[in-house]
């Protein structure tokens, strides 16, 4: 097999940019279109008048079913497509799946919880947002310590604000439990991944130079914040500073990594 010129790979680095530049463009219009949408959902819904609300009442119920719907059909259409080998349409069906879990998830949330709903959805959206840029600009390990760590964030968050209520007590500390299983599992997939030079099932999920000490410290830090929190509820403020730091420091890392 001939070897590929050094024009040949400066071109097929240039593609892989620029199709890496299209998905950011992309996921940030998703963000900004979702953003838009929730504001008229808070403008008509929360603070609208009545008839206002009861009619975002039925956009939301039916718009989740059709949300949902659409991810159903979407991810089916995902796998269909991927396994005849045609990644492109494969790629579209994936795209339409997270519209429809997007439209899903929120119609469910804001439709369940009001007001509440539509406010954790505002700041989910931007988060959500951030996490893809990341996804598509950064190491495969930065996404992974990045989502780790905001989700850690939240976790104490809501452990802060929500242990001291009987109402919520028992279903927050049920939720930080299967958040300190979840990490605990992501460490032992982590470990087997780095065993088969960052691979799982045979599938490349990690690069072959992952740092994964860092990768390891951030899982140890978020286990050990989470579960601070559920023990000591009222030090939430001070170890949400700590993740903060430690998403900081992270991101200075592997933005020195890449230059």
């Amino acid at each position: 097999m001939a070897k590929k010129s050094i024009s040949q790979k400066r071109a097929e680095r240039q593609q892989q940019e620029n199709q890496a530049l299209s998905r950011v463009f992309l996921v940030f219009l998703l963000g900004l279109a979702a953003e838009c949408y929730l504001f008229l959902v808070y403008r008509n819904y929360v603070v609208g008048t009545v008839p206002a609300m009861l009619a975002w009442r039925n956009v939301l119920k039916y718009g989740g079913i059709i949300g949902l719907v659409l991810l159903l059909a979407g991810a089916a259409g995902a796998a269909l497509y991927f396994r005849k080998g045609e990644g492109k349409k494969g790629a579209v069906a994936c795209w339409c799946a997270g519209v429809g879990a997007f439209f899903a998830v929120s119609g469910w949330m804001m439709y369940t919880f009001y007001p509440a709903g539509v406010t954790v959805m505002c700041v989910m959206v931007p988060v959500l947002t951030v996490l893809g840029l990341v996804l598509f600009l950064y190491q495969r390990e930065c996404f992974l310590t990045t989502l780790a760590l905001c989700g850690s964030f939240l976790a104490v968050w809501v452990c802060g604000d929500g242990l001291n209520s009987p109402n919520w007590r028992i279903p927050i500390i049920i939720g930080a439990v299967l958040g300190l299983l979840i990490l605990a599992a992501l460490a032992l997939l982590v470990r087997k991944a780095q065993q088969d030079e960052g691979k799982l099932m045979g599938l490349r999920v990690l690069p072959v130079d992952c740092a994964y000490p860092v990768v390891y410290a951030a899982l140890a830090v978020c286990f050990v914040c989470v579960l601070a929190a559920v023990v000591y509820a009222p030090a939430a403020y001070y170890i949400q500073w700590v993740l903060g730091i430690a998403l900081f420091a992270e991101m200075v890392y592997f933005t020195t990594k890449m230059m």
